[in-house]
């Protein structure tokens, strides 16, 4: 025992110091007082407790007690407050909502994280208030507060708190500007100081976390596909009514982008038909109690000499719709940079599998041959999906990732399962019917298409047939070798796929489908590469494949068809030879779609 007695009043105080701490570790009681009389004890007021207050739990609801604050100034898996990019347009006036130090109408304030100052009782009349935020000052970090029920911004620099507005409590509201960056993880500090004169009587803080950028799985539910159109142009026109008349049937809103509007037409040019290489489109979100609060995102190609792009700008942003635009100034001397890498064909996600619930990107890009460094900067700096798993993609002419792979939704624990171009199976079912009747072998295939001249022949601007028969294709010593070389390049990027998620080789379909050399051993498909495909639901549509009839039936339709059907996925074909397969892009090239937020969109749960 310490025989050392001590004042009342200390034993007091030490409780009431204690008893606060134990309750609210962030807050430091001040003002405890005794008078100064000889063994004459005045009993303290309670001390103010200042306290700011997240939903630091994710439930959508900003509370006094729990969780709520226990955790608020801390962020994990489990718990921590989260904040959004405000980057759409709510009020439709043609400005990002982050970008201006006002709230847009009630749909913008839904768009704040709400933050709130505890009402704190037993303070002085000269007491005041002041808030700081820890927080890199580009992008911006705006905090806004209600005033009569009405929200106007709070200059941190100069304004500070009354006693009276401390003592009612306020109600705050928190957005930032941009999305997490390669300088900036996403997270700021919202801190309360509370002081009378020099003393200091208390002060809390809460750590919050923005929201990411983060792509959609082609297996997420779509709202709507895009292609775009161009008025008189027949091939293209084809392709546009096929997608109409698929979508129709199968009651999928479908809409689609002018190709030839004046504000971004190119001269001596045609439409630009490749609507899924200018914008890849994602979302954000933040806990809102049932479901996820937040906004689908369109992501602009980093690709400035694309003026179509200018349409995700001009005409997607909007309410509960934004954007982002990340491209580089300048490139590294040191990588070849190749604007065809900044198209998202080339950006494409493996849907959730284990430790990765919301996918993980992937991209072609290699040292000679580069993408957009601002763009694989600003991905890997979302993390939710990343880092980016990077593929060789120089073996291809375009280089894009989607001339290999695509995912069907299954019937199975994982849920999906992989396809992957395979020329060896094209050439094994070709030869499949030649061996079953030689008579198959002077069938002709892709009759009455064409192939263009390309740029700088003597013959540019006109063609020649594609027609050729299935016996001359399997002749053709260069095709054929080509063929295994670029299987080879399959082979190598199915591996890293595989390994990454974890497949077996029963959960990858192989599509078939030859290539041939375009210019300097970089190939694209030869045969319309099936595997390019647009997915919703439970229905793929294909491009068409120009094979020849067997039993009155397309017989790689009829093939490609059997193998979805095992899967529990309808299949269909859109023509686009001439506007996109002879351009050497397909049916995924040609198409986009607008995916919901996934119901249990909660991103914040992955630690990366």
């Amino acid at each position: 025992m310490d025989p050392t007695p001590r004042p009342r009043w200390l034993i007091a105080a030490l409780a009431a110091l204690l008893a606060g701490c134990a309750e609210d570790a962030a807050t430091s009681p001040a003002g405890l007082t005794a008078d100064g009389g000889a063994g004459d004890v005045v009993d303290a007021p309670a001390a103010p407790r200042v306290r700011l207050l997240v939903d630091a739990d994710r439930d959508g609801v900003v509370t006094d007690t729990g969780d709520d604050v226990a955790f608020r100034a801390s962020w994990d898996a489990a718990h921590g407050a989260v904040f959004l990019a405000n980057v759409d347009d709510d009020d439709d006036d043609d400005a990002l909502d982050g970008a201006d130090d006002v709230v847009n109408g009630e749909e913008d304030a839904r768009d704040l994280a709400r933050v709130r100052v505890a009402p704190i009782a037993n303070l002085a009349d000269d007491a005041t208030g002041r808030l700081t935020l820890t927080a890199p000052s580009t992008p911006a970090v705006r905090v806004f507060r209600v005033d009569e029920g009405v929200w106007r911004r709070v200059d941190l620099e100069a304004e500070t708190l009354t006693a009276a507005e401390l003592r009612a409590g306020l109600e705050l509201g928190i957005e930032a500007s941009d999305f997490p960056t390669a300088e900036w993880a996403g997270e700021v500090t919202l801190a309360l100081s509370v002081t009378r004169g020099d003393e200091r009587v208390g002060d809390d803080r809460v750590v919050l976390r923005v929201a990411p950028f983060v792509v959609s799985s082609s297996l997420d539910e779509t709202d709507h596909v895009y292609a775009t159109v161009g008025a008189g142009v027949f091939s293209l026109a084809r392709f546009i009514n096929d997608l109409d008349a698929i979508t129709a049937a199968d009651e999928m809103p479908f809409e689609t982008i002018d190709g030839l509007d004046p504000d971004w037409r190119e001269r001596d040019f045609g439409p630009d038909v490749w609507t899924q290489d200018y914008m890849e489109l994602g979302w954000t979100a933040m806990p809102g109690g049932a479901a996820p609060h937040g906004m689908n995102v369109v992501l602009r190609t980093p690709n400035t000499d694309r003026p179509i792009a200018a349409w995700t700008r001009r005409d997607f942003v909007g309410p509960g719709r934004g954007y982002v635009w990340r491209h580089s100034r300048r490139y590294p001397s040191a990588r070849a940079h190749d604007p065809s890498l900044d198209s998202f064909g080339n950006l494409e996600v493996i849907p959730p599998y284990a430790g990765h619930p919301f996918g993980r990107l992937f991209h072609g890009n290699v040292a000679a041959r580069s993408s957009d460094p601002e763009l694989r900067d600003f991905l890997n700096a979302q993390r939710v999906q990343g880092p980016v798993l990077e593929l060789d993609t120089s073996w291809l002419h375009v280089g894009h990732v989607d001339e290999f792979a695509s995912f069907i939704p299954v019937d199975s624990p994982r849920g999906w399962k992989m396809l992957i171009a395979s020329p060896r199976a094209a050439r094994a079912q070709l030869q499949a019917l030649v061996a079953a009747d030689p008579a198959n072998g002077e069938r002709v295939m892709f009759e009455g298409q064409r192939w263009f001249y390309p740029q700088d022949h003597p013959m540019e601007g006109r063609t020649y047939p594609a027609a050729r028969t299935v016996n001359s294709i399997l002749a053709d010593e260069d095709l054929m070798a080509f063929n295994q070389g670029d299987q080879a390049h399959i082979d190598l990027v199915r591996e890293a796929l595989q390994t990454e998620a974890g497949l077996s080789d029963d959960e990858v379909i192989e599509i078939p489908f030859l290539m041939w050399e375009i210019e300097n051993g970089q190939g694209a498909a030869y045969m319309p590469g099936t595997v390019n495909l647009l997915l919703y639901g439970r229905s793929v549509t294909m491009p068409r494949p120009h094979a020849f009839a067997v039993d009155g039936a397309d017989f790689m339709e009829t093939h490609l068809r059997a193998l979805m059907r095992a899967e529990g996925i309808t299949a269909h074909f859109a023509e686009q030879w001439d506007i996109l397969h002879a351009n050497e892009g397909e049916v995924h090239c040609g198409t986009n779609a607008l995916r919901r937020i996934p119901a249990r969109g909660a991103w914040w749960e992955v630690t990366r």
